[in-house]
């Protein structure tokens, strides 16, 4: 597998939420925008209301690891925000898998056109 990119800075993420579209699952929102590096850029954000800062910082791994094994299902040239909800703690790593993937196919669905 490729190296996973990440957005880091705060603009990034705010240019992300303001210009991009989105769609939403039972436990993550996924925010998407052409980018203009040409690369899948990535950016994770966890609230608090997911859990204290070891479960947030175990719900980032996963989401990682999520999107590094699932990359093909992502565009290239796009920026990527996923955001959990409460209840993404209690499913398992298959079940957000296709949550995921499906997140995805819609997300691009409506891009083809």
């Amino acid at each position: 597998m490729s190296k996973l990119y990440t957005l880091k800075k705060n603009n990034e993420f705010k240019k992300v939420y303001s210009r991009g579209r989105s769609v939403a699952g039972q436990s993550i929102v996924l925010y998407f925008l052409p980018g203009i590096t040409g690369r899948k850029n990535f950016g994770f954000s966890v609230g608090k209301k997911v859990g204290k800062a070891v479960v947030r910082n175990r719900v980032k791994r996963v989401l990682r690891e999520l999107c590094r094994i699932n990359q093909h299902c992502f565009k290239d040239g796009y920026d990527y925000v996923l955001i959990p909800r409460k209840g993404f703690v209690g499913r398992s790593f298959k079940q957000l898998g296709e949550e995921l993937f499906k997140l995805t196919g819609k997300a691009f669905k409506n891009e083809i056109k």
